[in-house]
């Protein structure tokens, strides 16, 4: 998986050496790897690779020949050959090419002055971030790992090797300790002033700010962790405390970092957040939509979707009683694990969601599915569908707190006799009770997840707001994991009554 959030645009750098400057081609290494780096640089990698093959078989062909190229030809040939097979998608040759380059690092500086050292050592580190990234792309986590750190002790200035190790950590070795580390490392070298981080983004502070929201989601990432100061290893301190300030740097590095925005609210229970942004939303699923399925059930072992029908048949007093509909609006469909379950009880389903990716997904995972898809905010796409015969929502309200417009606009929208069936979290347990004692009144909490819970009678009251009666109310608990523990829920199904007078909340 590459990098979410655009801390490191995956790209292959060419190490543009040495041409000698007379023109002659003479088939010499030196010559060789200018011609193919003059290739690669315009992406003709099949010519860069010949070019850098046929280099490679001269530095091989006898030990004396080997004598006469220079150790930054030698390392250089064999890491943008590497780079001319990744970019071909030959991630295993390249793999093997990197390798080398990286293994021949000490013999090569053994004997060069100190400045012709550090760019033999220099692009060696360079491999060893290649052979990380193509390391990843295989699924050798462990190897990509190793290769990233190995680039950074070969690099201390590397920032990338230790924002792409961070990443590998917290988003598939699934160590957010270590990744803490490596982020706040590569943080240090963004920020210092000594010397030039290699490879200085052009614009470090969308960089630094997507570091802070990493490490503040990897603070997050265990209930029961206990958290330090790092320059005060026996101070422990409020865990949420330090998240909050990790979203609050990267919320000032980048204002419109939606991500950290949102869960600098959620930690810091700031009620006058009412809904996740938009883009908030649609970045989340663009990033995570080809493993939100894999995550989401075998991961989380959510099941909120099979659940939801078998509330909803319960409701009509079995499946066999269950009507067709006319037009079904799956909101949030995400991959189609919830309009799968209702397909046989829709004469057209309809899908949207805010992810183009996600659809996609959809319709890669479940073809012909939907009637019809289209990605927007479901507030407006409502009215645009009306009149709707049965509205399905399996975890996409979560990302609402206040429910009144989009309460609205499903009221709006849902013909007279039409349903709508959802499913929302609930706080815990001990939370219900300290809320119960505190605010009794309480209507949506924004939890620690970034995602909304919802008061079974708030829900309820602003549903009859909007001509939604609830016919069937359901405990959902423990229908998804959060770091190990059982999510509490609801299902609630409703129908369209005719209007009355509104009455307020």
């Amino acid at each position: 998986m590459r990098m979410a959030y655009g801390i490191i645009v995956y790209f292959r750098l060419c190490i543009l050496l040495m041409a000698n400057g007379s023109g002659a081609v003479n088939e010499s290494p030196s010559d060789l790897l200018a011609l193919g780096d003059d290739a690669l640089a315009s992406e003709n990698f099949l010519v860069a690779v010949d070019y850098y093959e046929r280099g490679i078989e001269i530095i091989e062909s006898s030990s004396s020949e080997k004598e006469k190229v220079s150790p930054i030809v030698s390392v250089s040939i064999y890491t943008n050959l590497g780079t001319a097979l990744s970019s071909l998608g030959q991630n295993e040759k390249a793999a093997e090419l990197y390798t080398q380059a990286v293994l021949m690092q000490p013999d090569l500086v053994d004997g060069l002055d100190e400045q012709q050292k550090q760019d033999v050592t220099d692009i060696a580190a360079q491999a060893s971030f290649f052979l990380g990234m193509v390391h990843q792309e295989l699924g050798n986590l462990n190897m990509a790992a190793n290769a990233y750190a190995h680039a950074n002790s070969l690099d201390k200035w590397h920032w990338g090797a230790l924002a792409n190790l961070g990443a590998l950590l917290q988003d598939e070795i699934r160590s957010p300790a270590d990744a803490i580390d490596a982020y706040n490392k590569a943080y240090e070298i963004l920020t210092q002033t000594e010397v030039s981080p290699t490879d200085a983004p052009v614009e470090p502070r969308y960089i630094l700010s997507q570091l802070q929201y990493r490490i503040g989601m990897c603070i997050l990432s265990s209930p029961d962790r206990k958290c330090v100061l790092r320059d005060a290893p026996d101070t422990q301190v409020d865990c949420k405390e330090l998240a909050a300030n990790s979203f609050s740097m990267a919320v000032s590095f980048d204002p419109d970092n939606e991500g950290a925005k949102h869960m600098l609210a959620s930690v810091t229970a700031d009620a006058t957040v009412k809904r996740a942004s938009n883009t908030y939303v649609e970045e989340l699923f663009e990033i995570y939509a080809e493993n939100f399925e894999h995550s989401l059930v075998d991961e989380l072992k959510y099941d909120g979707f099979r659940r939801l029908r078998e509330a909803f048949n319960n409701a009509f007093g079995g499946e066999e009683y269950v009507p067709n509909f006319a037009l079904v609006v799956d909101a949030g469909c995400g991959t189609g694990l919830v309009g799968e379950q209702f397909r046989n009880i829709s004469q057209s389903l309809i899908g949207i969601d805010l992810s183009q990716s996600i659809i996609n997904e959809s319709k890669k995972k479940r073809p012909g599915l939907y009637n019809d898809t289209q990605v927007g905010d479901l507030v407006d796409i409502f009215r645009e569908r009306a009149p709707i015969s049965l509205i399905i929502a399996a975890d996409s309200y979560i990302y609402f707190g206040d429910l009144d417009p989009l309460f609205e606009s499903m009221g709006a929208s849902v013909e007279v006799g039409g349903y709508v069936a959802f499913t929302l979290e609930n706080v815990s347990i001990e939370s219900e009770q300290s809320l119960q004692e505190t605010k009794p009144d309480w209507r949506w909490q924004l939890t620690a997840s970034g995602r909304f819970a919802h008061r079974r009678q708030y829900v309820e009251v602003v549903g009859k707001k909007h001509g939604l009666k609830t016919i069937s109310y359901v405990p959902l608990d423990g229908f998804r994991f959060e770091s190990g523990i059982p999510v509490r829920g609801h299902i609630f199904i409703m129908t369209k009554q005719q209007r009355n007078n509104n009455q307020e909340l």
